[in-house]
């Protein structure tokens, strides 16, 4: 019997939140300068708590929150430079930057 047979017997509602667990993970991610305006309520110092389906990537997450690809040009995973099509683990700080200039 393999393991989705076994998720059939029990209490349906443990059995749920099992497969759950492995589907959803957590992610804290920070909005960096003009990137905030597009999140309604975003607070800058607690940044902002998302879950998503589990093997998402980055750029997905940046769909889901409604930002434009174009404004996002720096990924920040766990501190270390990441592309769009980086997939997340879970557990993990994103931080999104704008373009910055500067002279």
């Amino acid at each position: 019997m393999g393991f989705f047979a076994k998720l059939e017997l029990g209490n349906q509602d443990y059995n749920q939140d099992l497969l759950t667990a492995h589907l959803i993970m957590a992610l804290t991610i920070f909005l960096n300068a003009t990137l905030r305006r597009y999140v309604p309520g975003y607070n800058p110092y607690e940044g902002l708590s998302l879950e998503v389906p589990a093997g998402a990537t980055v750029a997905r997450v940046i769909a889901r929150l409604g930002l434009p690809p174009g404004e996002v040009t720096l990924i920040m995973v766990d501190g270390r430079r990441r592309e769009a099509d980086f997939t997340l683990t879970g557990d993990e700080r994103l931080g999104l930057f704008p373009p910055i200039g500067g002279g």
